[in-house]
């Protein structure tokens, strides 16, 4: 039985993103026959320890020092440092466990960017890194939609040049890496400019087989109606207000309807921008809501509206298309990737003008057009089905381990 050395700062069962990663690429790759060593953070014990899991697989939490956990929630600098903190703690304990065990590879799954790297690529084993973003970057064309959030912007950015210069778990770890698996084209461009030479691509991301509807009907918008949803967190790269500009343009069409689902940091700014432009009759806020309830916004929407301006891979996406949401989005990083012209319709977005222009005629098209609305939805419900963590998890493992 191959052992499998897996570093997943994140992870925990019955929850979302990273943390869904992390579990289920240690459920998958136990049930494929291997033997999985995973490498956590210590405070998921509790959780995970709750769980059912195979028996192949083993969790070695890797706890912060003293009372250094804290410094995680002080601010985005002391985030990362704790981060860096844990992954070079990580990086010695799976030391101690090689010597023990003699992995036949390792490979880290989260957190999934390029910059924070890893060090489990010195462990002198082949080395898998990804899928990961951190090559995109918001268009500086769209700086308004971040209002005063636009310096921490400027700053993120170069902070990840400097980590990619002077980091030692980044450049080193990727271009020693048997494979490293990107998220995005323009996190694709980034690792090619720094010298490496074995890439992929791939979606982040994956779904569970028990996440789709138990009986799936295409969607067919009420005659005269197109009810538009949108779910996310209220973050300014999440470009929410430069979705609410074309509801602007829209607004005078009281059958087109969107539906916001999330909370978030720019909660204010998104209400106060509904009121200044009388779109209370078309846009409504549903505030935060438990994460099984969303699927029945899924089940009972038209098409999902999503115009993220820096986004790794978006989830959201993929979970809207198995209950057959055709998206409506700007052709932009992960979305670009995960949307086709099948299942979806991609805006252009060279300026804040021409996306707007562009998503407000994708909108009046599948309004007017209902029967594509019904035909994008088999097909985005058929791409769904094909993302599914046993497949993605296949698909990677077939293509990019040694084995």
């Amino acid at each position: 039985m191959k052992k499998i050395l897996l570093s997943a700062f994140a992870c925990q069962p019955n929850k979302g993103s990273e943390f869904a990663n992390g579990w289920n690429w240690c459920i998958g790759l136990a049930n494929k026959g291997y033997e999985v060593h995973c490498l956590t953070l210590g405070i998921h014990q509790p959780f995970i320890e709750k769980s059912t899991h195979p028996e192949n697989l083993h969790f070695h939490y890797v706890f912060m020092p003293l009372k250094l956990q804290a410094i995680y929630k002080w601010s985005s600098a002391t985030m990362y440092l704790h981060y860096f903190i844990w992954q070079w703690l990580a990086y010695k304990r799976g030391k101690l466990l090689h010597k023990e065990l003699h992995f036949d590879l390792a490979h880290h799954i989260s957190w999934g960017s390029i910059q924070m790297g890893s060090f489990l690529y010195k462990l002198n084993v082949p080395f898998i890194f990804g899928p990961a973003g951190g090559g995109q970057m918001a268009p500086e064309a769209f700086k308004k939609y971040f209002l005063e959030h636009w310096a921490s912007e400027i700053r993120r950015g170069k902070v990840g040049e400097w980590m990619i210069k002077n980091n030692p778990a980044c450049k080193k770890m990727l271009r020693g890496a048997h494979k490293v698996i990107t998220s995005n084209t323009e996190t694709l461009e980034l690792v090619k400019g720094i010298g490496v030479t074995k890439y992929s691509l791939s979606i982040d991301h994956a779904l569970p087989e028990s996440f789709f509807p138990e009986n799936f009907t295409p969607k067919v918008p009420a005659p005269g109606k197109l009810k538009l949803l949108w779910v996310g967190r209220f973050m300014p790269r999440k470009g929410l207000l430069l979705s609410l500009d074309v509801m602007i343009r829209l607004k005078n069409n009281p059958d087109i309807t969107l539906t916001i689902v999330g909370d978030g940091e720019m909660k204010e700014e998104i209400i106060k921008k509904i009121k200044a432009n009388g779109l209370e009759n078309t846009v409504t806020l549903t505030g935060m809501i438990p994460y099984e309830e969303v699927k029945k916004y899924y089940s009972t929407y038209d098409v999902f509206y999503f115009t993220s301006l820096r986004d790794s891979c978006p989830a959201q996406l993929t979970e809207a298309m198995a209950f057959g949401l055709p998206v409506v989005t700007i052709n932009l990083h992960g979305q670009g990737l995960i949307v086709n012209d099948d299942t979806g319709i991609r805006c252009k977005c060279d300026t804040p003008e021409i996306a707007v222009d562009e998503l407000e005629k994708a909108i009046l098209y599948l309004y007017n057009n209902p029967d594509r609305v019904t035909i994008m939805s088999k097909a985005a419900y058929e791409f769904a089905k094909q993302q599914t963590w046993p497949e993605r998890i296949n698909t990677i493992v077939k293509e990019h381990y040694p084995f």
